[in-house]
């Protein structure tokens, strides 16, 4: 049976299984989500098959902000202190949902020959993946932008159980966290840096996706620089929540689990 275990290390709240493998793969969430994104997957048979690591990251879901910086720089060192007090001696795989795939991929650029490879779920590629994000650049005070960014969330989901669900943990998160992340996403996603530095690592790299939630530019990109992906449809931006084991099985060939 697969257990889910539930604690805090260093701070950050942290969904772990116990399952005997040699690879463990790290879940990186979306903007002021939190590791409940992934919850479907531990459940799936790649949940059985694989050490996975959810943690909320700080500021968002429940894990406080703290003195954290909240830009990317600072997850990314977040992420790599949970991999080296956590799994030392595994071969690390990375799972980024969304703009949890910026901080995964710079994480997989510091990891070099230990990462085993980058799988992005409709992770950010071009400038316009940070469209709602990157608003934040727009406000000068944080609580103005958490109020923007929730009320337009609210408002998309009166037919979504699942924006429901994001609603609620946007409604957690630090205002300050988000409005930090949201600007320093928006600076970073300037010329489409996000796809590059994703297409430029030296590990493999995958992208799942639905064309429904992707925009025109990011097709585009995919296309252009032919980056291995898989394309599914029917599936909302949260593919780990409405079809776990379609995502689950493709982690599955990706990481060559089994």
């Amino acid at each position: 049976m697969n257990v889910l275990a539930i604690r805090v290390v260093n701070d950050v709240f942290l969904r772990a299984n116990a399952a005997p493998s040699d690879l463990a793969l790290w879940c990186l969430h979306g903007f002021a989500d939190c590791g409940a994104a992934f919850a479907h997957l531990f459940e799936t048979p790649l949940g059985r098959r694989v050490r996975m690591m959810a943690p909320d990251l700080p500021g968002f879901g429940a894990s406080p902000r703290g003195d954290h910086g909240g830009t990317i720089a600072d997850h990314v060192a977040t992420l790599l202190g949970l991999i080296e007090e956590e799994t030392p001696d595994m071969k690390i795989g990375l799972v980024g949902h969304s703009v949890g795939s910026v901080i995964a991929a710079e994480a997989a650029r510091q990891l070099g020959p230990r990462c085993a490879g980058m799988f992005s779920i409709e992770g950010n590629l071009t400038a316009d993946d940070a469209y709602f994000s990157g608003q934040a650049v727009d406000y000068e005070n944080a609580a103005d932008f958490k109020n923007l960014f929730t009320n337009k969330i609210w408002e998309r989901s009166a037919d979504s159980i699942i924006l429901r669900l994001y609603h609620g943990g946007l409604m957690q998160a630090d205002a300050g966290a988000m409005w930090t992340f949201g600007r320093d996403v928006k600076s970073y996603s300037r010329d489409d840096q996000p796809g590059h530095v994703l297409k430029a690592l030296d590990c493999p790299v995958h992208y799942f996706w639905c064309a429904d939630n992707t925009p025109e530019t990011t097709q585009k990109f995919l296309r252009d620089h032919a980056l291995p992906n898989t394309e599914v449809t029917g599936t909302s931006h949260w593919p780990m929540l409405d079809a776990p084991d379609k995502v689950g099985a493709c982690l599955e060939l990706f990481f060559r689990v089994g």
